[in-house]
């Protein structure tokens, strides 16, 4: 495969995962109808997902081998911490969505790919080439034209803000420390062992404070939480994972913008209070405008 059509490729599984996650308010709302906290949630969902992770893993290491041999001390210290990083994001973001609703969660958290530039920069100790910078700027003002006034019910709880900016940093941290992870374990290998750190770290720090029956779920929450796990956590993580291994993570940060779009008109369709604008529906024409410029750029750099 040419450099460009591996970068190319990249970008096509961050935008499949992407598509497949933007659901995850959605899912996490309908939980929340039945009376299902969000510790309990968080808890359910790792505690489902992680045997799943190690099952699919297994399998796609049959048939396409990775990367084996001994961790460093380094990388299990690197993969503990992007366990926690992933653990404090998810805890932030579903207490987001709890208090925003699912739409305007996904917006704070889509600050994401802005700070992932900046690490980016600073990482590298240059600025971003002109065209990104002006792609980026044209996503983030169609992300900013979707949270104007005029829909939402108009009013905006800062409690649930201040969890969707810390959903936003923990995560742009968790992408910048994961890419060094990709090449020497594979997507597949880091997916298992961050995503087992972020149950134990679960388990460590919400399981004791939550009550036994709250964990009982009705088996309509428990549906829905299936769902979620499958086509929202797993099956998306080992794309979205393989798609940052093949390109960069401030190129995959621009693509996966369209999440908030997805996300919003998911919720206009299954919720009555979360409702679009016209001012809106420009703000999500510019951040697919902006995604088109980037996947037509005729060079692209590889990671």
């Amino acid at each position: 495969m040419t450099r460009r059509g591996f970068w190319q490729a990249g970008l096509t599984l961050v935008a499949m995962a992407t598509f497949a996650m933007a659901f995850k308010g959605i899912f996490a709302r309908l939980i929340y109808q039945h009376g299902v906290s969000v510790n309990a949630l968080l808890i359910w969902r790792f505690a489902l997902a992680v045997p799943l992770f190690w099952l699919g893993g297994m399998w796609l290491l049959r048939r396409n081998p990775a990367p084996t041999g001994s961790l460093a001390p380094r990388q299990w210290g690197l993969c503990a911490g992007t366990g926690l990083l992933f653990f404090i994001s998810a805890w932030c973001d579903f207490h987001a969505i709890e208090s925003l609703g699912a739409s305007l969660s996904r917006m704070v958290l889509y600050l994401f790919p802005a700070m992932v530039m900046v690490l980016q920069a600073i990482e590298h100790r240059r600025w971003p080439e002109g065209r990104s910078l002006l792609i980026f700027a044209g996503a983030w003002v169609g992300i900013a034209l979707v949270l104007m006034p005029g829909w939402h019910g108009g009013t905006v709880n800062p409690a649930g803000l201040a969890y969707g900016f810390g959903a936003a940093l923990c995560y742009a941290l968790f992408w910048r420390a994961s890419q060094s992870l990709m090449k020497p374990l594979g997507s597949v290998r880091f997916n298992q062992l961050s995503n087992s750190f972020t149950l134990v770290a679960m388990l460590v720090f919400l399981l004791p404070g939550v009550p036994l029956e709250s964990l009982w779920l009705p088996a309509p929450a428990l549906g829905w939480m299936v769902v979620m796990v499958v086509f929202s956590t797993v099956i998306p993580f080992f794309l979205m994972f393989e798609g940052i291994r093949r390109t960069d993570t401030s190129r995959a940060g621009v693509v996966s913008m369209f999440g908030p779009v997805v996300t919003v008109l998911a919720a206009i369709a299954v919720f009555p209070d979360e409702q679009l604008g016209p001012v809106q529906c420009l703000g999500m024409a510019l951040v697919l405008a902006s995604i088109a410029m980037l996947t037509s750029d005729k060079k692209p750099k590889v990671a």
